[in-house]
């Protein structure tokens, strides 16, 4: 993304950055690689955020030199073993596992096992023309890191040719395994979610290409082999793919990211002050927008292949008044200048603009911005208030040194954006000697006899003197809701004032009123290069979207079912559409209407979590226990084990009268989080 340079005085620069687009700047140096390619399956997720926190190579350097005395299992001995045995086991799997794919060794899946857990103990090779090519691979395991003492991992590859795939026993089925399978009828004694192909794919296993292989199609734990046994092999893969973090005690990191000096990366010494303005204004269609600028005291840019680089991120969190989360918000913003614009910038005020969309009710707003390349950081705290319904209620006064106007089709909005007016609010409310003045408000729920008869009076206080004023008839406005009005500042001498405006009625009585503090003064502002965050257009079911997560999270359920099923009916092919409004589905009790709208991506198997959860708690509601069994298995084959998948996971091999397996989940789940009373009862109950 390259700005552009505008040659306008007051606005410098000014780039419109798509919300909805958001490129990374890649650096592509040896610490990307390093942390990308050679240690990605090793690196605990601590070790990962104190390495993207440190600032200079040298640090890196020192991190990287901890980070593999940390696993060297003979410290006392010039040799570190683990780091010469994991290089060489990159170097293997580059080699063999590459062969017939077009990616490197180490990105596939037989290379992340070998790196990951060494080589096996036995391979069978499985070459048979009634299967697709197979591998079996069978590993001694240490029950100290939740892996069985004997265990085995089957990869195969899909439609006979390519790269091998990783086999589990709940996400996949043995027609995955077999090129022609027969149809055989279920009899009741195979999964009640396998098809006739799934049940003849397994015969022909069994019969025709190996025995070992159609009962690894069943469980990856040899002695468990039964089908009410695939629980646990999912459950292994899980544990298999944290393996490598586990033999790790990572407090180290936190240890050089907190307290040694040859370290100094701890973001507190990163703070910035910053300059602020932020208002709640109305768009054309009636929906609320949370407006916001942000200038911080500085940016700054790193220097690559001579382009001036910042990758920003702001997160925006609304809070109800209890601190409950109503929503959060994550952008990243990447900033990329050619040395020309960097030089037409480099005096100027940089100025970030951006507005989210609100429901009414009351919020504690926070909004954190981060320059991930500087590390340095500033924040916002405010509270806003949306009204409901339409009262009749003034917004508060947004004082401005430029009005423009936008000449561009109907589409996207941005940041103090009303229609088709663009505000550039005054920072502080400061503004300079013979600059120019506006005063823009909104009035809502205006009567007839208010919108006929009504009159705003501008005032202009110093030391509670009136200084200036002027009245205007609400029905000489374009409108009966944006008020913009231009005052007289030219005589105005340097000091401190007050703007107040007053609504008053026919009969000459205040019906409303807002005012606010500002400066004149002498010195002469910068110029301003501004980055503006544009939101969609205003028929974009991302709003519909937005207003029914907010209200889904308020405990407004009607609406926020109401609002969902706008945003999927609008685009039913969007996944994240389908599940928000699945999962708003589930809260009016309507699950088999849930199950139906993501059945569709489920059958395409995107590998998303979301869908997963959701479309496993609808299945599980409609009393398809053992179809919510397999997606539940899904979801915890992308996170690991989790407790919000693990109990309802329990629940349903109740239901299906498997009180071992339940045991066994709930058990799990009581492992990593001990503070359920609730699972300790069912635990209680059980044994």
């Amino acid at each position: 993304m390259n700005a552009k340079i505008a040659k306008t005085v007051f606005i410098s620069l000014l780039v419109f950055v798509p919300s909805f687009s958001s490129p990374q700047v890649q650096k592509g140096n040896k610490y990307e690689t390093w942390l990308k390619e050679e240690v990605s399956y090793i690196i605990t997720k601590t070790e990962r955020a104190v390495f993207a926190k440190l600032e200079s190579d040298r640090d890196r350097d020192l991190f990287i030199e901890e980070f593999w005395k940390q696993r060297d299992p003979t410290p006392g001995t010039p040799r570190n073993e683990f780091k010469d045995e994991h290089f060489r086991r990159i170097e293997f799997a580059n080699k063999v596992f590459a062969r017939g794919t077009p990616f490197q060794g180490w990105r596939t899946e037989r290379g992340r096992i070998y790196i990951s857990l060494g080589p096996p103990a036995d391979v069978q090779k499985i070459l048979s023309s009634d299967a697709y090519p197979m591998e079996i691979w069978y590993y001694s395991g240490n029950p100290a890191y939740s892996l069985y003492s004997t265990f085995r991992l089957l990869f195969y590859q899909k439609g006979g040719g390519g790269n091998y795939a990783l086999y589990n026993p709940i996400g996949d089925s043995p027609k995955d395994l077999v090129g022609n399978p027969r149809m055989v009828k279920n009899s009741g004694t195979f999964p009640m979610e396998w098809d006739e192909w799934d049940i003849g794919a397994y015969m022909v296993l069994r019969d025709l290409v190996s025995f070992e292989a159609a009962d690894a199609s069943i469980s990856l734990i040899p002695g468990l082999s039964g089908f009410q046994n695939r629980l646990q092999s999912s459950m292994l893969l899980a544990e298999v793919q944290n393996y490598p973090q586990k033999k790790v005690n990572d407090a180290y990191a936190l240890d050089i990211l907190n307290h040694k000096p040859s370290v100094e990366v701890s973001y507190s010494v990163h703070f910035i002050g910053n300059q602020n303005a932020m208002s709640l204004l109305q768009d054309p269609a009636g929906r609320f927008f949370l407006n916001y600028i942000i200038v911080p005291e500085r940016l700054s840019l790193e220097i690559y292949q001579n382009k001036h680089l910042a990758d920003l991120r702001t997160t925006l969190r609304l809070a109800d008044p209890q601190g409950k989360t109503v929503y959060q918000q994550e952008r990243d913003i990447p900033i990329e200048l050619s040395k020309e614009e960097m030089k037409a910038v480099e005096k100027s005020s940089f100025h970030l603009y951006d507005a989210i969309p609100l429901v009414p009710g009351m919020y504690s707003v926070s909004l954190l911005l981060e320059n991930t390349v500087s590390k340095e950081f500033t924040t916002i705290e405010k509270t806003v208030s949306v009204p409901e319904g339409n009262p009749l209620w003034m917004s508060p006064l947004v004082l401005a040194r430029q009005i423009g106007r936008d000449t561009s089709a109907a589409g996207a909005s941005r940041s103090f954006q009303v229609g088709r007016l663009q505000i550039y609010p005054a920072l502080n409310n400061t503004f300079r000697k013979q600059g120019r003045l506006f005063v823009f408000l909104q009035i809502y729920g205006l009567s007839p006899a208010l919108k006929d008869g009504g009159v705003l009076e501008y005032f202009l206080f110093k030391d509670e003197q009136v200084v200036q004023s002027s009245r205007k008839n609400v029905r000489d406005y374009e409108g009966d809701r944006d008020f913009l009005e231009e005052l007289p500042s030219d005589k105005l001498d340097p000091g401190t004032y007050v703007a107040k405006v007053v609504l008053w009625d026919k009969g000459g009585r205040e019906v409303l009123s807002q005012e606010t503090a500002f400066l004149v003064a002498e010195k002469a502002f910068p110029n301003t290069w501004v980055v503006a965050q544009a939101n969609p257009p205003a028929d974009d079911p991302y709003y519909s979207y937005v207003f029914g997560t907010q209200y889904m999270n308020t405990g407004k359920i009607d609406k926020a079912r109401a609002e969902l099923a706008q945003a999927y009916e609008k685009k039913p092919e969007s996944l994240e559409y389908a599940v928000g409004f699945a999962r708003a589905l589930l809260l009016t009790k309507e699950p088999e209407k849930a199950r139906d709208i993501l059945l569709p991506f489920g059958k395409k198997d995107p590998a998303n979590f979301d869908l997963y959860e959701v479309l496993g708690k609808a299945c599980r509601d409609t009393g398809e226990f053992k179809t919510a069994i397999g997606w539940f298995q899904k979801a915890l084959s992308l996170k690991g084990n989790i407790v919000e998948i693990l109990n309802p996971l329990g629940e349903c091999f109740m239901n299906t009268g498997d009180k071992e397996l339940a045991l066994q989940v709930w058990t799990r789940s009581l492992e990593i989080n001990p503070n359920q009373e609730a699972v300790k009862k069912l635990i209680e109950k059980l044994k």
